[in-house]
């Protein structure tokens, strides 16, 4: 198992202390200059907040990263300032936000402190200047119109020059040059070279435009102090370049956006320098990775410790993209992904390198946000917040920011803007005790125990909203020529697939959250959260205006009903009350109960279903054999509820498709969510008539027998138009699972309930009539589809001569036997289904047969078995002939084994179709015993489904 990252790794105390504050990584390099400043005069320690990891020049360095940039920085500058070749004037160019102070603190404090830097191995042999005069100016924090005190002197520095003078040569070099600064008018060159060849000189320029820009409105005699200050900037970078112990560095922004409209001057000032300076970037690439290590981790992780972390996720990333390969070149790049994944986590552990990628190329694009202190300030509330809750997972990575978190959520959109807005997006789909995200994992968790405490909808919906700011270069434009925020599918399978995340779950999450989430944009390619609502929430707004209607709901889930039982005469939709079941009909029926009746009390429902069978309307009723009830089940009436209420709300919607300005993706949204809409309901419906009540007696009254689909799953599931075939499922529950309800019964079955022979009712006979009323009347009988099954008895048991049948019942004389030409009783014989007549037909039972007239006299039987049909019955007239003499059984008996019988077959199929049908009796005898499973799947279970026994 692979183990949380909180388990492996120590967090640095600025993260973990208990006056963690975000702004213990917000470095102010104007502030620091002006605390060592004062500190160095020999005043008391300066009321300004410097913390202490960066106003301690060994605690500096321990928690800062050299990078190959910052470290050939430190030596050109120290080169100069011992006299050496290194650069005169160097220009940083950092997107904004992108180490710029953290550089700038770096030379303030190896020119001051040069053993400082010994506290990092990486700065070894780098150059050792003497003692060195430093005078850094922060734009930020000098008043262009009233200048800036100058500690201890009693007067104000009115230019950037006049503090440049002092912060060299305190108030002696303040001197040379206060005429110029209290007329404000730019030193020449000659006056500036005395002050720089006093010793070695520094000088830091920060946040060089800003002031500029605010010195345009200071007027000196025909001019403006700004111009006065560009033609000192200019003049001063040629005096730096003539003394070899003298060193300039400065800092302007690389991005044309965020010099705003100011860009002229931005340029002019680079033009300025042009000549002389060497440009820098401190942070380039994917340094900025191992500077958020250095300063946020106690101690840099082991190769050892990442591996675990670092080859689950290789091996997972690896699977799912095989998994997609269509060539082997294509599975062998996903070898190599993986590889290089799994190198990439090594080097960047604990965090996923996703996640550094993310601030670095997307997050960079916002005007606001700081590249380095941003991703400093962001990650460390993450850490500390993830540290808290004693929970994580292997890497920090864009799905795994804990959101949920105030601070987190301060911090994060602190760097990217836009909180107001998207508070109503974290509510809904975030925060709130109903968001979406939570809905969904919720659901999980409680289908599928697995998914309890992943949270697998959370954390996709967390890196989507991470995507949701800032943005790449457009492939082939300008830099400033940007994508719009957001991700793309495969993009966000690749930073969220990981040990305990696979990409069929989150494939699954991904469309649930697209469903669902209110304010989760997705134009067919990349999704996106945004502070408008999507389609989903014009959805939500009318299913809860329709909510307000009940019936409406109800109203249209009974027109899918009946348009889904259409044809099946035998199926009564949402019966009021009994009376609106029939009585008098002679084939099963099936009363769908309303949906309300899922949320009746268990004694309120009995009590209405036993007044269902026993009575219709006021009086009572007599085919209750022949009823049986559907319920809903309460687990899905909701869920169809649901469904059909969003169906409603969709075409709501769609019929108001300019109203709302649709665009064509929310349209093709709106399809999509409709043909969801109708699968959930077509479930539903499949599902909703699960259990159906039949009736039996018990103790004089009725009692309810209760029939579910169980473990075995229903066949019967949608027609040609995908519509649930609700009756179907329902009778094939009856017929087929349970078996209780059947097609036909056995004409020996209907002498033995009837008890046709015996002294009572039916001693002699009884009317088709009775029996048919007989099956759909009496509680225990079985239950039958139609009347039509009682005809196929009436034909078996006249073919076998366990009776006879009469078109209407004849008069009963002498003797017990019926008063009619015997040639009118079918009796032992084929007889037509289509001449049973169930309302006026009568079966006759052997012993009331009328007499047979006596046969002619003839030669006896022959040895040839022969088969005579009698003559057809007709309306009357004198009695034809007797058949002729002949052979009128066939009895054979003999042993076989399982070649033999299946040889004899046809000729017992022919002895069959000259007889109409045969009688077998089966005997058989094993010694070892009968396998009862075998016995009953394979011999009992075949002739019972053929309908040869019982």
């Amino acid at each position: 198992m692979v183990p949380q990252w909180i388990e492996t790794v120590a967090l640095h105390p600025d993260v973990t202390g208990e006056s963690f504050s975000e702004d213990i990584f917000a470095l102010d390099f104007g502030t620091l200059f002006d605390y060592w400043k004062v500190r160095d005069l020999g005043f008391p320690e300066p009321d300004l907040r410097v913390p202490a990891v960066y106003r301690d020049p060994e605690s500096f360095f321990r928690s800062s990263y050299l990078t190959k940039g910052l470290h050939s920085l430190l030596n050109d500058v120290l080169g100069r300032l011992s006299g050496g070749d290194g650069g005169r004037v160097l220009k940083l160019m950092t997107a904004f936000g992108g180490g710029k102070s953290h550089t700038l603190a770096a030379l303030f404090h190896a020119a001051r402190t040069r053993d400082a830097l010994d506290a990092i191995p990486e700065a070894a042999g780098l150059p050792r200047p003497g003692p060195v005069r430093i005078a850094a100016f922060d734009g930020q924090m000098y008043d262009a119109s009233r200048g800036k005190e100058l500690p201890g002197e009693g007067i104000r520095a009115k230019t950037m020059w006049g503090w440049i003078a002092w912060c060299l040569g305190g108030r002696e070099g303040y001197e040379m040059l206060r005429v110029q600064d209290e007329m404000r008018v730019a030193p020449g060159g000659d006056d500036l070279l005395p002050l720089l060849q006093q010793g070695p000189s520094l000088i830091l320029l920060d946040e060089v435009l800003e002031y500029i820009i605010s010195a345009g409105g200071i007027r000196v005699e025909k001019t403006t102090l700004r111009d006065e200050t560009l033609s000192f900037l200019k003049r001063l970078t040629v005096a730096v370049g003539n003394v070899s112990t003298c060193a300039l560095v400065f800092s302007l922004q690389s991005s044309k956006r965020e010099a705003l409209e100011h860009l002229s001057l931005l340029q002019t000032i680079d033009h300025l320098a042009a000549r002389k300076d060497q440009r820098r970037e401190p942070v380039e690439g994917n340094e900025i990775l191992s500077v958020v290590q250095r300063r946020l981790l106690g101690k840099l992780p082991e190769p050892e410790t990442a591996t675990p972390a670092a080859q689950a996720h290789q091996q997972i990333y690896t699977q799912m993209r095989r998994s997609y390969a269509a060539s082997d070149a294509e599975r062998q790049q996903a070898e190599e992904e993986g590889l290089d994944l799994r190198n990439r986590i090594r080097r960047s552990y604990p965090f996923h390198p996703a996640l550094i990628d993310l601030m670095r190329e997307r997050w960079a694009a916002i005007p606001d946000f700081q590249r380095t202190r941003g991703a400093l300030r962001f990650l460390a509330a993450c850490l500390r917040a993830t540290k808290e809750s004693e929970r994580s997972r292997a890497l920090l990575g864009p799905a795994d920011i804990p959101i949920q978190n105030a601070d987190v959520r301060q911090a994060f959109f602190k760097e990217v803007g836009q909180r107001e807005d998207f508070q109503a997006c974290l509510e809904h789909d975030f925060l709130g005790s109903n968001a979406r995200t939570k809905r969904i994992d919720d659901r999980r968790a409680r289908e599928t125990p697995s998914e309890s405490g992943k949270r697998s909808a959370t954390r996709l919906a967390t890196a989507i909203l991470m995507y949701s700011f800032g943005g790449l270069q457009r492939p082939g434009s300008g830099p400033d020529e940007m994508l719009p925020p957001g991700i793309q599918e495969d993009e966000l399978l690749r930073i969220c697939v990981g040990p305990d995340l696979d990409s069929t779950t989150a494939q699954a999450c991904l469309k649930e959250l697209k469903e669902q989430c209110l304010y989760l944009h997705f134009d067919g390619v990349t999704y996106c959260f945004r502070k408008d609502p999507n389609i989903t929430l014009l959805v939500e707004n009318e299913a809860e205006a329709i909510s307000r209607n009940a019936k409406r709901v109800d109203g249209e889930i009974r027109t899918m009903i009946e348009e889904r039982v259409a044809g099946h005469r035998n199926a009564i939709i949402w019966p009021s009350d009994s009376s609106k079941i029939d009585d008098n009909d002679p084939r099963f029926l099936v009363a769908y109960l309303p949906l309300d009746f899922a949320a009746k009390s268990t004694a309120e429902a009995d009590a209405e279903a036993v007044k269902m069978f026993e009575t219709r309307g006021s009086g009572l009723r007599s085919f209750k054999n022949g009823l049986g009830l559907a319920v809903p089940a309460e687990d899905q009436v909701e869920a169809l509820r649901r469904s059909v209420r969003y169906l409603l709300a969709i075409a709501g919607v769609k019929g108001k498709v300019r109203e709302h300005h649709l665009s064509d993706a929310q349209i093709t949204q709106l399809r999509e969510r409709e043909s969801t809409e109708k699968a959930a309901a077509e479930s539903a419906l499949l599902k909703i008539y699960a259990e159906i009540w039949l009736p039996r007696s018990q103790n004089g009254g009725i009692a309810i027998d209760s029939f579910v689909a169980g473990g075995r799953p229903l066949q019967t599931t949608l027609d040609a138009q995908r519509r649930a075939r609700i009756h179907d499922r329902v009778m094939e529950l009856l017929t087929d699972v349970h078996r209780r309800v059947f097609p036909n019964v056995r004409a020996a079955k209907v002498v033995e309930l009837f008890k046709l022979g015996e002294p009572g009712a039916y001693q002699h006979g009884a009317r088709t009539s009775d029996v048919v009323a007989g099956f759909y009347s009496y509680l225990g009988f079985p239950r039958l589809l139609k009347a039509e099954g009682v005809k196929k008895a009436v034909v078996e048991g006249v073919e076998k001569g366990l009776f006879g049948y009469a078109p209407t019942k004849p008069s009963l004389g002498a003797e017990d036997r019926f008063e009619i030409p015997r040639h009118r009783v079918a009796f032992e014989r084929t007889l037509p289904e289509d001449e049973v007549d169930l309302d006026s037909g009568f079966l006759v039972v052997p012993a009331a047969m009328p007499e047979a007239a006596a046969p002619p006299p003839g030669p006896a039987p022959g040895p040839v078995a022969e088969s005579v049909d009698p003559p057809p019955l007709d309306d009357g007239g004198p009695e034809p002939p007797p058949p002729p003499p002949g052979r009128r059984d066939v009895r054979l008996t003999f042993s076989a084994d399982r070649q033999k019988l299946f040889n004899a077959w046809n000729a017992l199929a022919n002895l069959a179709e000259q007889a109409g049908s045969v009688r077998v009796t089966v005997e058989a005898n094993s010694l070892e015993g009968f396998d009862q499973n075998k016995l009953e799947n394979g011999v009992l279970e075949p002739l019972r489904e053929i309908g040869l026994i019982d």
